[in-house]
């Protein structure tokens, strides 16, 4: 296969020392678009110390998630802007922030700024957005070669657009996309949330904010 996620894939390991021997499909998953999608390959990869790693990888490629802070102009109220919606791995109506997977023809901060317009309908440019790592942070390295870019940014607003972001219905339906957004502190969502990468994402923005002496 000569899919862009394989070929990042194969580049990636082979840059960190490992050889390559083979890698065969086992199924592969396409959008609606014939685009590809995700894969499970059997590999064999023979790592610089001569041993071979487990041979079973779940391609998913990289993504990015963004961790937006929303000022009201007119209160001074912040509150983080995240989404709400269902997912199929525990059936559970998931709070996270918003996030997407990047394809061959975007970078991070693009994708970063097209998932915001999607998932949000804030729409942001990648001015806007700062950099929360230093580097992409892989989330299961042992069966995925899924990295993730953290971005945040902090956008102010009106009172009007402020409050529009409460239970504001968003997502492609046609793609089983059945999303709202809501405005949070992380005192409150870290009661609900049981999304690692949202747990991860205030981390992040809390840490950046202090090393940059930012104030909220």
């Amino acid at each position: 296969m000569d899919e862009y996620q394989i070929r990042s894939w194969k580049e990636t390991v082979e840059s960190a020392g490992c050889s390559v021997e083979s890698s065969e499909p086992i199924a592969v998953i396409r959008r609606k678009n014939g685009a590809f999608l995700f894969a499970l390959l059997h590999t064999s990869v023979v790592a610089p110390e001569g041993y071979k790693l487990p041979n079973i990888l779940f391609v998913r490629g990289d993504a990015c998630i963004v961790v937006p802070l929303l000022r009201n102009r007119d209160s001074g109220e912040e509150r983080f802007l995240m989404v709400r919606q269902r997912r199929i791995g525990n059936g559970q109506m998931s709070l996270e922030f918003p996030a997407g997977m990047l394809d061959q023809n975007s970078d991070a901060a693009g994708t970063a700024v097209r998932e915001m317009d999607e998932e949000t309908g804030l729409a942001v440019k990648e001015g806007d957005l700062f950099p929360l790592c230093e580097t992409k942070l892989y989330s299961s390295a042992g069966a995925s070669d899924e990295a993730v870019f953290y971005f945040g940014c902090i956008i102010e607003v009106d009172d009007a657009q402020f409050q529009s972001f409460t239970n504001r219905k968003t997502g492609c339906a046609s793609e089983n996309e059945h999303i709202s957004t809501v405005l949070m502190t992380r005192a409150e969502a870290e009661k609900q949330s049981t999304s690692l990468q949202a747990r991860l994402g205030f981390f992040l923005f809390e840490d950046y904010m202090k090393k940059h002496d930012i104030s909220k």
